[in-house]
């Protein structure tokens, strides 16, 4: 049996943050199998449920499926996210937020980034997307976001908080809290006894899922790198990296046919 982490933003989704129906019914036929699953992202249990469960299969059982959102703040198994915790030590300040988000309602921001109300322990912009093919508005974007997180670090580092930017936003967390987090909540869950363990990751910051797993004494340890660029190096010679010919959830789900 194979334990597959799986980030969400860039790897179960497109440029777009569209997430991808192929790559879900791939996800759906290996749940079938047993195979374990896990979903550790930056993103808020709202946006998981309204964007990934809503377009899963609704007859199927899915209370065996670990789910960690905004990085490890909050943490539970299936998809009612209401019973899902919230670790009030991952929680930033209200001010924290009050700053950054008046940072964000810039006039050189509008119509590129936005305010993400739906985040419960952080302080986050998303991107505004554009239409499918405009790469003009995602190159807009993507300088809206770099130059977010820039003035976002002197707030942050007032704070004692670190900036985290991803795919498609900019976060500003705990400076303890990353997907180790999320990821030793769910090895925990299963007693760290997964021996073959596939990670999935489109940043830089996702290679420490699959470190927290050899941590945990996982033999056989692969990240898939679906993002652009070159993928991370591990701090650990037992993980094995693979890069996808494709970025995104193309990538994933051409990774997933490879396996299959």
């Amino acid at each position: 049996m194979t334990f597959f982490m799986f980030d969400v933003d860039g790897v179960l989704t497109d440029e777009h943050a569209r997430p991808s129906e192929e790559v879900l019914h791939s996800i759906e036929k290996l749940y079938k199998q047993n195979e374990k699953l896990a979903f550790i992202t930056g993103r808020s249990r709202k946006w998981l449920a309204e964007n990934i469960f809503s377009s899963l299969n609704k007859d199927q059982d899915w209370s065996s499926l670990y789910c960690v959102a905004e990085h490890g703040a909050i943490k539970g198994k299936g998809p009612d996210i209401h019973k899902w915790q919230l670790d009030d030590d991952f929680v930033i300040q209200d001010k924290v937020k009050d700053k950054l988000q008046k940072i964000s309602e810039k006039p050189d921001y509008n119509g590129l980034i936005e305010w993400d109300e739906t985040k419960e322990s952080m302080g986050t912009v998303e991107a505004v997307h554009g239409d499918p093919g405009d790469g003009e508005h995602l190159k807009k974007t993507r300088q809206a976001l770099k130059a977010f997180a820039e003035e976002a670090k002197e707030i942050a580092d007032k704070f004692d908080k670190k900036v985290v930017v991803s795919t498609y936003g900019v976060d500003v967390i705990p400076p303890d809290l990353s997907k180790k987090v999320g990821a030793q909540w769910i090895l925990d869950q299963t007693s760290g006894s997964e021996k073959t363990v596939y990670v999935f990751g489109d940043s830089k910051g996702d290679i420490i899922m699959a470190e927290t797993a050899r941590s945990y004494g996982a033999e056989e340890v692969t990240f898939f790198w679906v993002g652009a660029g070159d993928p991370p190096e591990p701090k650990d010679d037992g993980i094995t990296i693979k890069s996808s010919t494709e970025n995104f959830a193309a990538g994933t789900q051409r990774v997933l046919e490879d396996l299959a």
